[in-house]
């Protein structure tokens, strides 16, 4: 199905389209989900608005992304990290799109592979580990 906001979707636990982050000047793999219980239950105009306003504000949002994950990891581990340090630790797998409209980069978090990180960039900013978010 072609969405007129996330491109080709295909539909497994919702709608999955193909898609790509730059963080730490590096292109990595993601993909771009519409929550959905069902396929009949389509993607909202929520979520279609929230993947307009982050295609819009990409670089803004990533620089956001990456600006919050050194806060985090230094509120951690009481000192700075660096854009090597945070690429070698956190992998972005998923940007997810909440029905509300609300959403989430998710990451891989190569220090805790049991439990990721979602860092919340709307309706407000901030960062939890994705079983909260979840």
């Amino acid at each position: 199905m072609n969405n007129a906001a996330f491109g080709e979707v295909i539909f497994y636990y919702g709608f999955d389209a193909k898609g790509k982050a730059i963080l730490w000047d590096k292109a990595h793999e993601i993909t771009l989900s519409a929550t959905a219980y069902f396929e009949k239950d389509g993607i909202t105009d929520a979520q279609e608005k929230a993947c307009l306003a982050y295609k819009a504000a990409e670089a803004e949002k990533l620089a956001r992304v990456e600006a919050l994950l050194q806060q985090y990891q230094e509120a951690q581990t009481g000192k700075p990290a660096s854009a090597a340090q945070l690429s070698a630790q956190f992998s972005p797998r998923t940007l997810l799109f909440n029905r509300d409209g609300s959403y989430a980069l998710l990451f891989d978090d190569a220090e805790n592979p049991d439990e990721g990180l979602a860092v919340c960039l709307a309706p407000e900013e901030k960062v939890m580990s994705q079983d909260a978010y979840l």
